[in-house]
């Protein structure tokens, strides 16, 4: 049974628990099935509660019209204090399909978006490679990251590899300039973008040698490419990355999210490899992600330990797994109370909050567990 199998039946759930897992273990899956996103959206819709959560965990998928219809349907009905979650989600929209709905969407966007999507859709290569390089210089100059900047950097990048406006040569060009310094600039950081949509598989290696770096916004980049390979050439050169403390989290977000054995294989081993427990719980999350039973025993034998370090949800991440499964264990009622705060006296979850893997909702661009969540 493949991971989507497993998956489906708990896609929309009552059990707060298991519905934040499953958001969280498809959050970063490339092409996720039309009907998922869809269905999803209609449940965000409909249950105020999950909407938050959904809305963020949905926020990298592409969005067809049947989504687009919805979200154009429901904008308006929102509550107020609301609003601002699905805001994200229309600027994520494609360009095209933004633009073909602007009458409806155009309160939901600034006018320096429409301007670019119309940029995007009637310019010239050189207009927006114009445009492109203005938006790079304004991130290169300002003292603090622009997330509204750099997403729209990336609609331009994206609309420069649609149209093929950019050949490999030119991305050895810059990537090879990168690599000589020790920081990457907005546009090396783009340019990995690019080599993730080009499906340039000759700069795996390269992609996984950067890993060690000490810059989120490009390892985010990173990150997203090497997942859209789902290979096992990914596997094998990021593997090494889970020995280092400097890697780790980044790595282990690779593996979780390539669905194949040996990606399974190479996160028990590390774990088997590890003496720290926070590292351990968190190989131990990618794992249950994987919903494997490959890796059952390691899942046992880690929950036998009488502490965790809260880096992650472990016992969340652990009842989902056993319960998606099917697997049966002892332990199973008491991991769901741990992680529902019943034990602790702080009361049963009543919604589902932002997983530390996730983008925080500030909006900063990080990662939850990098930025509001550390």
């Amino acid at each position: 049974m493949t991971f989507c199998e497993k998956i489906s039946p708990y896609l929309i759930t009552d059990d707060v628990l298991i519905q934040e897992t499953v958001l969280q273990a498809i959050h970063d899956l490339p092409n996720l099935p039309e009907e998922w996103v869809n269905e999803l959206l209609q449940e965000a819709f409909r249950n105020k509660e999950k909407q938050s959560s959904i809305f963020i965990y949905l926020a990298n998928q592409t969005f067809k019209e049947a989504a687009v219809n919805m979200i154009v349907e429901h904008l308006p009905k929102m509550d107020k204090s609301q609003i601002h979650l699905a805001m994200n989600l229309v600027s994520h929209i494609e360009p095209e399909l933004a633009w073909k709905n602007k009458e409806l969407l155009e309160k939901y966007l600034s006018n320096d978006f429409w301007s670019l999507y119309k940029l995007l859709i009637t310019g010239s290569k050189d207009e927006v490679y114009t445009e492109y390089r203005k938006i790079v210089q304004t991130l290169e100059q300002n003292d603090s990251y622009q997330h509204d900047q750099f997403l729209k950097a990336k609609k331009l990048a994206a609309g420069i590899v649609r149209n093929g406006w950019i050949t490999e040569k030119e991305v050895d060009l810059v990537i090879g300039a990168e690599l000589k310094e020790q920081w990457f600039s907005f546009n090396g950081i783009l340019s990995v973008y690019m080599i993730g949509l080009l499906k340039l598989e000759k700069y795996i290696p390269t992609l996984a040698s950067l890993l060690d770096r000490d810059d989120d916004v490009l390892l985010e980049e990173v990150t997203v490419a090497l997942i859209g390979f789902q290979s096992d050439k990914v596997v094998e050169e990021v593997a090494p990355y889970l020995k280092s403390e400097e890697s780790i989290i980044f790595a282990t977000s690779v593996l979780e999210n390539i669905k194949t054995d040996l990606a399974i294989q190479a996160l028990i081993e590390a774990y088997q490899d590890e003496e720290e427990i926070e590292t351990q719980d968190l190989l131990i999350e990618a794992l249950c992600n994987q919903l494997s039973e490959t890796a059952l025993p390691e899942i046992i034998e880690h929950m036998k330990k009488n502490d965790f370090s809260g880096i992650v949800d472990i016992e969340q991440s652990v009842y989902s797994y056993f319960s998606i499964l099917g697997l049966e264990h002892p332990d199973r009622e008491i991991w769901k109370r741990k992680a529902l705060g019943i034990e602790e006296g702080v009361g049963i979850r009543s919604g589902i909050k932002v997983g530390r893997n996730d983008p925080c909702p500030c909006g900063s661009g990080k990662k939850y567990k990098k930025c509001c969540g550390k």
